[in-house]
């Protein structure tokens, strides 16, 4: 089996893991991928990709620490880059994802910090989780995890849904292939 095939159906079958709420195999599937995708030419498109799933599925675990520290390390690494749209937009994207990580520590003032600095640089009506996160941090609302978890399946915060998986690719590996 090619590499760059095999990298994207252990991705998937991650995903399958992680609609089961077994994070700790998805995140082992995730890594396995963006493993197999270093060695490949654009690579970087699945390593975004494969960046979001881990950083959710660490996020759905329960591990915000973890998931800030990947927020800022992977926010460093896109300031090196040149600062065209998207990597503007995916620098918004790991910023939100860091902000709501604070939300659910109790940490307003640094998830505000972040999401001005989003509205900052993309302006109002770009990111609508951030808008009405901010808009409720500055007027002193207090955020519980039911009204995230609302706001966020509202706007498919969350990339691994049932819909977006596809079980036939993530099943899809021959005999005698180990992904490990």
């Amino acid at each position: 089996m090619e590499q760059n095939i095999l990298h994207y159906r252990i991705a998937e079958r991650g995903k399958m893991h992680a609609l089961d709420k077994n994070y700790k195999e998805a995140l082992r599937h995730y890594k396995e991928a963006l493993k197999l995708t270093q060695k490949q030419q654009d690579s970087e498109l699945f390593f975004q990709h494969y960046s979001q799933c881990v950083m959710e599925s660490l996020e759905l675990s329960g591990a915000y620490d973890e998931v800030i520290s990947f927020c800022e390390n992977y926010r460093s690494f896109l300031k090196e880059k040149e600062q065209d749209v998207l990597v503007r937009k995916h620098n918004a994207f790991v910023s939100e994802r860091q902000a709501i990580q604070h939300i659910l520590k109790g940490e307003q003032e640094e998830a505000k910090d972040l999401l001005q600095e989003i509205q900052k640089d993309l302006g109002r009506g770009k990111q609508p989780i951030t808008d009405q996160l901010l808009g409720w941090l500055l007027r002193g609302y207090k955020i519980n995890a039911d009204q995230l978890k609302q706001l966020q399946q509202k706007h498919n915060y969350f990339i691994v849904r049932k819909e977006s998986v596809n079980p036939k690719i993530a099943m899809d590996l021959p005999e005698g292939i180990s992904p490990f």
